[in-house]
């Protein structure tokens, strides 16, 4: 027998079975960024069991691993539930339990200390994707702002520097694949397999039903083994093949002659052509050819990809994180984005679309004013709450305008300096996720005082003075709309199904360390509704509505040719081939070649003595960066950290599977064991990321930079293996 609150199991609130005493929540996974609704059953105050939502529109009633590991997640014993305070030396892990009266009162006197002795920008506040995007990242602005300061870290690993290129192009980020619709889908260093699971039945829908499927991955693997067509490319070579894809389509004018002479800046393409067949700061022909001989693709392969692509009406390309961290992240997606403009293969049926990113939130929700006291918002906030200027400590002025997040390079560089006296980190655990753990903690060290907002006590925590125990996404009332399997305009809400120890959510510890520092009238509850009210005002949407739709409420739609009315917004109301923005601050305009920083061809002395590609990337469906690795049932499925080595390469040095192997670059060395496989050339190496004990960032690059996003050439550099 079933009470119900709301209608459970057709947009519902929460029911219960009163024969077995279990309730059943409708809510949100948090496991990653693809937010999928979900219903947990709780007994005794336990997640007992988590399953999807039938028949939902995005994720068809499926969960991924982390999603049905929810009980777990929830109930891990390794995970902090009260607050610490540190006791013995920093790093000694010797913490002792305290109230949160304690330590909120102590890291609100160390802030108001801090400010009044060397100025609000002497309290960093530095964030992770473990606590979220959405309204998340709203309440952190929000206490940041009272404080005088601006949120940092968190933009420069990934997204906001192919969201700057996207941005400079035509105003916007195209990423909703119009999958019942698209008849060739190009994925090019994305894996959804790994992190959008919700978008593998679209795909294969689509591709069931005849669309063509291509991949471009170094590693032959997951989608890529489904693929009609897979190209395989050298890590960080990406650029090359897309520049030699432009060159194809201008030159056999394969191209979108009308689209681009009414909504381009560079009508008949003159500017694009000269610059493809040698007119540009190299005096290169950015040929197939030559492309050919740098990423090691099939010059045919990308002559036949280039000529299918621009005469298939209803295409699509989604990239993904293995396009970046290299510092030709920016230029390279430029020339993604220009492959869909030459081609018309923006906002129209079956290509990539532009959709709403978040419904109309309240511009003054983050208390701007705090930092800006003149400025007055023009409209609603519709992605990120981003600040209309420049820190004064960040040295990249278009990233910082991409998210409103300082640059972890100049984060990191005012810690190092001195400058930082009280650190927060968010749900971030940069000593693991950084490149060069050791410059991380070096840094850290500066810092006079550190508090980490964690569920565990991480590696980051251990270097810190005071831990306050994060609550996992089941113990947390939010609403959200951030996702990354595609932007569909729906809002949803995360509801409270349980409480573990005395950990509270994100958003709370925010309202209540602000309250601490003397923000009362900026924070007068302690209610979490009313912030969302205050936050959505402007959409129309409330939380009351939100709980009687607690698996979607639509706040846009999704349309076709937006463009022919509203134009682009990019300078001059036109997509940017040339791009105004970059010139305008002393970059290409139009992309040229560059090379990651550490490669066989950028540093061939180097390349000498370490002769193998060595990259990185997400370790598996099961985890997100560093964390889930205490959770059994995801640690069954991937117990530990394995290299992919060339099963050709491993024969002649010996290597066989589960063998333990030393890999080094210039910069350390670390041990893991091998996992001997066919998927990736001979001259490569994979190394997963995110293990604490098989640390890439101990080989990879901290201090080469691209000088547009920051980005660091962090995911690949060059290097050596050794059976042990």
């Amino acid at each position: 027998m079933f009470e119900r609150e709301g209608d459970c199991m057709s947009g519902s609130v929460r029911a219960r079975n009163v024969d077995t005493e279990v309730e059943t929540i409708a809510t949100v996974c948090g496991g990653c960024h693809n937010t999928c609704p979900m219903f947990v059953d709780v007994r005794d105050g336990r997640v007992t069991f988590a399953h999807g939502v039938p028949g939902n529109k995005r994720t068809n009633g499926a969960l991924c691993s982390k999603g049905l590991a929810a009980a777990q997640i929830a109930h891990d014993p390794r995970r902090v539930i009260y607050p610490m305070r540190r006791v013995g030396e920093r790093g000694s892990d010797q913490f002792e339990r305290i109230s949160w009266d304690e330590a909120l009162g102590e890291l609100a006197a160390k802030i108001n200390e801090a400010v009044a002795q060397y100025g609000p920008t002497s309290v960093s506040i530095c964030r992770g994707q473990a606590c979220g995007w959405g309204f998340t990242y709203d309440m952190t602005q929000r206490f940041a702002h009272c404080v005088g300061t601006e949120v940092g870290m968190g933009a420069s690993e990934c997204f906001v520097p192919r969201a700057v290129a996207e941005a400079v192009t035509y105003g916007g980020m195209p990423s909703f694949v119009d999958y019942p619709n698209v008849d060739l889908m190009i994925f090019w260093g994305k894996q959804p397999a790994f992190s959008c699971a919700p978008a593998i039945k679209k795909i294969y829908d689509a591709q069931e039903r005849g669309a063509k499927l291509v991949v471009i991955d170094p590693l032959h693997f997951h989608l890529g083994a489904h693929a009609d067509t897979f190209i395989q490319v050298e890590s960080g070579t990406d650029l090359a093949m897309m520049l030699a894809m432009i060159h194809v389509i201008v030159n056999e004018g394969l191209w979108d002659h009308e689209f681009v002479d009414e909504y381009t800046n560079d009508p008949g393409l003159s500017k694009l052509a000269a610059h493809v067949n040698g007119d540009n700061k190299l005096g290169i022909a950015y040929t197939p050819q030559w492309a050919a001989g740098i990423c090691g693709a099939d010059a045919e392969a990308i002559i036949a990809l280039a000529r299918e692509y621009a005469t298939t009406p209803r295409a699509s390309i989604t990239s993904g994180h293995g396009l970046e961290g290299r510092v030709n992240v920016t230029q390279t997606t430029r020339a993604l984005c220009i492959l869909r403009t030459i081609t018309g293969h923006l906002d129209r049926e079956g290509c990539d679309l532009f959709t709403q990113k978040s419904p109309a939130r309240n511009p003054k929700f983050t208390l701007i004013d705090k930092v800006l006291p003149d400025y007055e918002p023009a409209g609603p906030t519709m992605m990120f709450h981003v600040p209309p200027y420049n820190p004064e400590d960040s040295r990249f002025p278009l990233l910082f305008g991409g998210q409103g997040l300082l640059p972890t390079p100049d984060v990191l560089r005012t810690m190092a300096e001195g400058k930082i006296k009280v650190a927060i980190f968010q749900g971030a655990n940069p000593v693991v996720t950084q490149p060069q753990p050791d410059v991380t903690m070096a840094a850290l060290a500066k810092v006079d005082y550190i508090a980490t907002i964690d569920p565990y006590l991480s590696e980051t925590a251990k270097c810190g003075d005071l831990v306050l125990p994060a609550a996992t996404y089941l113990e947390r009332t939010e609403p959200e709309w951030f996702k990354s399997d595609s932007w569909f305009p729906e809002i949803t809400l995360r509801q409270k199904a349980v409480q573990v120890g005395e950990a509270k959510p994100d958003t709370q510890i925010m309202i209540e360390l602000g309250r601490a520092c003397g923000f009362d009238e900026e924070f007068p509850t302690e209610d979490i509704t009313w912030y969302i009210d205050e936050c959505l005002k402007p959409s129309g949407i409330t939380y009351a509505q939100l709980r009687e739709h607690p698996h979607g409420l639509e706040y846009g739609t999704v349309e076709y040719e937006k463009h022919v009315e509203r134009g682009f917004r990019a300078p001059g109301g036109k997509v940017n081939i040339v791009s105004e923005v970059l010139l305008d601050n002393g970059f290409d305009g139009l992309p040229n070649w560059e090379d990651s920083s550490e490669s066989p061809r950028s540093k061939p002395e180097v390349a000498k003595e370490y002769p193998y590609v060595v990259f990185t990337g997400r370790s598996g469906p099961m985890y997100v960066h560093e964390q889930r690795r205490t959770i059994p049932w995801l640690r069954e499925m991937q117990p530990e950290a394995r290299a992919m080595v060339n099963t050709k390469r491993a024969a002649q040095l010996g290597i066989e599977d589960g063998d333990w192997l030393k890999v080094s670059s210039p910069r350390g060395s670390i041990t893991i064991k091998a996992e001997v496989t066919p998927i990736l050339k001979e001259d490569w190496v994979y190394v997963p990321g995110g293990w604490v004990d098989a640390n890439y960032n101990y080989l990879g690059i901290d201090d080469d930079l691209d000088p547009i996003s920051s980005q660091a050439n962090y995911t690949m550099c060059l290097g050596t293996i050794e059976k042990l």
